[in-house]
């Protein structure tokens, strides 16, 4: 059987609940709603899609894709509507046969937005046309310090051991992790990406950002949140792991950059699945 070939993006669309100053909230709107349909994805992946009202537009313009089951789920924070995922919406070319959000581990001293935002795992089970695979959707802790990076280890471990994933069905897990491999430091064991790693999960990218930072300061107005320009990173990452399951043909590549649309761009890569 000719292998499946998968086109996969995945961005963090900061569509925060409260409109932040100087953000251009509905401009940015605008555009990531016109872009989408030009990418031909096979799976789309968003995190802090937190308005129902934004991931309403979204499943509008990519009508021919599937949701997950928790795609309309609703909740409210004090008066304002949010989303019943941590912010994780995940849409497929192929029928999606199961959804679990498994939300990642909290701890009792964490920043208010964090703990707000419920962040953690959209597991979605997806009917290929080379069979079953399964999508983690992920979003965890923000922060640069060696702590923030200890608990992001912590919350990897956790999704790993308590997640839907086992090493004999093919899986990919990809999202916002909030680490690059660069900086990602931590005093207290090892870091998510060695979890991971020994795990058995491969980075389709192999680690690198240079020329696919998804935080860059210096090419998006709407990263710069101090006066200094902190370096290009690479917080989006795709792992897989499993039989027939690996990097496509396509080297990774970034999207809805070109004008941006978020403080992130998106990340575009291929998998290879089956044959």
């Amino acid at each position: 059987m000719t292998p499946l070939t998968i086109r996969l993006v995945s961005i963090n669309i900061w569509d925060l609940p409260v409109a932040l100053p100087r953000t251009q909230r509905s401009a940015r709107r605008h555009r990531l709603l016109e872009g989408l349909p030009r990418l031909d994805a096979d799976l789309l992946l968003f995190q802090e899609a937190f308005r129902p009202r934004m991931r309403r537009a979204i499943l509008h313009v990519l009508p021919a894709l599937h949701a997950d089951a928790r795609a309309r789920a609703r909740r409210w924070f004090l008066l304002l509507p949010m989303d019943g995922a941590g912010g994780l919406l995940t849409l497929s070319r192929w029928p999606i046969l199961s959804t679990r959000y498994q939300p990642a581990r909290r701890f009792r001293r964490m920043k208010p937005d964090e703990r707000i935002g419920r962040k953690g795992c959209l597991w979605t089970r997806i009917a290929t046309p080379a069979g079953e695979l399964l999508v983690g959707n992920v979003h965890l802790y923000a922060g640069n310090t060696p702590v923030d990076a200890h608990v992001r280890s912590i919350q990897a471990r956790d999704l790993l051991a308590h997640g839907d994933s086992r090493p004999d069905a093919p899986t990919v897990l990809a999202g916002d992790w909030n680490w690059d491999l660069e900086f990602e430091h931590s005093e207290r064991g090892p870091t998510g990406h060695a979890e991971l790693a020994q795990a058995g999960f491969r980075e389709v990218a192999g680690g690198r950002s240079d020329g696919i930072a998804t935080m860059d300061p210096r090419h998006n107005a709407f990263a710069r949140y101090a006066p200094w320009h902190r370096p290009a990173r690479r917080l989006t990452h795709v792992f897989c792991r499993g039989p027939g399951i690996g990097p496509g043909p396509e080297p990774p590549s970034l999207c809805l950059h070109d004008p941006p649309v978020s403080d992130h761009f998106g990340l575009r890569v291929t998998l290879t699945m089956g044959g």
